[in-house]
């Protein structure tokens, strides 16, 4: 408890030094600014081989969120996101044979609270967030950059490489024209769960590098250790992301690696690469693949997907694409239709 104490001390006489030194006040006063945002994203599918259903429709995302800009040092932004929030439960005795159980599985669109954050900028370039954040290892730099959630979300979303946010705090230095770096602390549990009785801290820190044109490196690394008698003490995450954009050319690929899922000697690791090329202000095509070699969700996979995207009008896209998932030899064309406002 010293220990925090004291790199609190440090880091708060640190940001007063920063704010004094880089302060906002050169800016013009923003006050009471509220926005309205939200997400729809639905579509219609045919599967090509037995599986089923092998025809349907589906609802992937619909998100609402409201944010408040108090000032040039004050934000609030709250999101509520649908999707499905209970999964398989398995009960296991002693020896390792399975019971059966019966329980209520809840709806596949539950609304949750995806983002609830509290921004204090007290400085140009520093800042400081808390609350329920949304997680740095891909959901605030490469899911923005890939662009095509209403068609897929990215392969460690897809995958569930880890939470897509969770409670905790986060200290954060960003200068746009060079780096961004940034600290945090939270529960671990993703934002189905409060904190857990072990009481594990898990400790993040993500890198952005923007000193080339065009090229965006990222880098993000996890720590959990446990409070309890394990072997595999210490939960370890990896992500790394790499992008360029020029004219009408973009592509991006992504990396994640877990060791020690859950404590135990149990490793998550997949590997994914996207590119999309702008035919006409309203058209674009798009290709993707992803190398699964353990998930959550799944092991030993290739999934490829390309399409055409169309852009009728601002924020609302639409798309035809074909996908194939080699695990369970599935083929699929889907329509894909998104709208932001």
């Amino acid at each position: 408890m010293k220990l925090i104490f004291s790199l609190f001390i440090l880091l708060s006489v640190s940001f007063n030094i920063f704010s004094q030194n880089d302060s906002l006040q050169t800016k013009p006063e923003v006050n009471d600014k509220h926005t309205v945002f939200a997400n729809i994203f639905t579509g219609a599918y045919y599967n090509f081989n037995t599986i089923r259903p092998n025809a349907g429709f589906d609802l992937s995302t619909a998100l609402l969120g409201y944010s408040y800009k108090k000032s040039n040092t004050l934000k609030f932004t709250l999101i509520y996101d649908v999707t499905r929030t209970t999964s398989g439960i398995s009960v296991t005795d002693s020896t390792g044979n399975n019971y059966n159980v019966l329980y209520f599985e809840g709806s596949s669109y539950t609304a949750f609270l995806k983002m609830a954050e509290i921004k204090w900028q007290f400085s140009k370039k520093i800042s400081l967030s808390a609350g329920q954040l949304l997680n740095e290892q891909y959901l605030t730099v490469t899911d923005k950059f890939w662009k095509h959630r209403y068609v897929l979300t990215t392969m460690q979303e897809l995958y569930r490489m880890g939470y897509p946010a969770d409670f905790g705090l986060r200290f954060e230095y960003k200068d746009e024209k060079t780096f961004a770096l940034s600290l945090g602390a939270v529960n671990g549990d993703g934002p189905f769960r409060k904190q857990d009785d072990n009481a594990v801290i898990e400790y993040t820190t993500n890198l952005e590098i923007y000193y080339i044109k065009n090229l965006l490196i990222k880098a993000f690394v996890s720590l959990t250790p446990a409070t309890f008698d394990v072997k595999n003490n210490l939960k370890t995450v990896f992500s790394g992301f790499l992008a360029y954009k020029v004219d009408k050319y973009r592509i991006g690929t992504e990396y994640s690696y877990t060791n020690n899922v859950n404590f135990n000697p149990l490793v998550y690791s997949g590997f994914s690469i996207f590119a999309m090329y702008d035919i006409t202000n309203k058209f674009e095509v798009f290709g993707r693949y992803d190398y699964i070699d353990n998930s959550k969700v799944i092991r030993l996979n290739n999934t490829c997907v390309a399409g055409i995207q169309y852009e009728p009008e601002k924020n609302l896209f639409l798309s035809l694409n074909y996908r194939f998932w080699s695990a369970l030899e599935m083929q699929q064309v889907y329509f894909n239709m998104g709208v932001k406002f």
